[in-house]
């Protein structure tokens, strides 16, 4: 099994990111559509997110029912892509390639709280600019500390626990610039 550590860097948006995760999506929908007739996948993580900076990575969540979790990591796995279990949060299955573009695939309980959470965290941050900004700089101080992924992820996540406060607080509202996306 790959070290699910590795060298973290942060770069400028690329506006290309969106297509690649529409594209990227479309293509581990097929992968997955023999295994999960109700499979969804979403382009999440800071890529979905327009004008933000980010590891230059694709990050991508499938959806399914709890007992197609196994049958879709198969089907991704068959793919090509390397599989390291939860990697540390339970719920989900991570997949990763790291092809052009490198791509990480989050699987989870479609409609469960992972799949809320990733969903409107990525909402929220492209609906509002300034906590985008703050998310940049924090990413970007992370990353210039720790380089690699787990201490950056760790450096990064008071801020990422409070933005997903305000977001879950922000939802009450049911702002229509939040909600509806997939």
């Amino acid at each position: 099994m790959p070290d699910l550590d590795e060298p973290v860097h942060v770069v400028a948006a690329a506006p290309e990111w969106a297509d690649q995760g529409r594209d990227l999506a479309r293509d581990v929908g097929r992968l997955v559509e023999q295994e999960s007739a109700a499979a969804v996948v979403a382009h999440i993580g800071s890529t979905a997110v327009p004008g933000l900076d980010a590891k230059p990575i694709i990050d991508l969540q499938v959806g399914c029912r709890r007992s197609e979790v196994p049958a879709v990591v198969a089907a991704l796995r068959r793919a090509g892509y390397d599989h390291l279990g939860t990697a540390g949060v339970p719920g989900r299955e991570y997949l990763r390639t790291r092809g052009e573009p490198p791509v990480n695939v989050h699987v989870v309980e479609r409609d469960g709280s992972l799949w809320r959470d990733n969903i409107l965290f990525r909402d929220y941050l492209a609906a509002h600019p300034a906590s985008a900004n703050r998310y940049a700089a924090a990413k970007r101080e992370a990353a210039r500390r720790a380089p690699a992924l787990l201490a950056y992820s760790d450096a990064k996540a008071a801020v990422v626990a409070d933005l997903m406060a305000a977001a879950h607080t922000h939802e009450a509202t049911r702002c229509p610039s939040c909600h509806g996306r997939q």
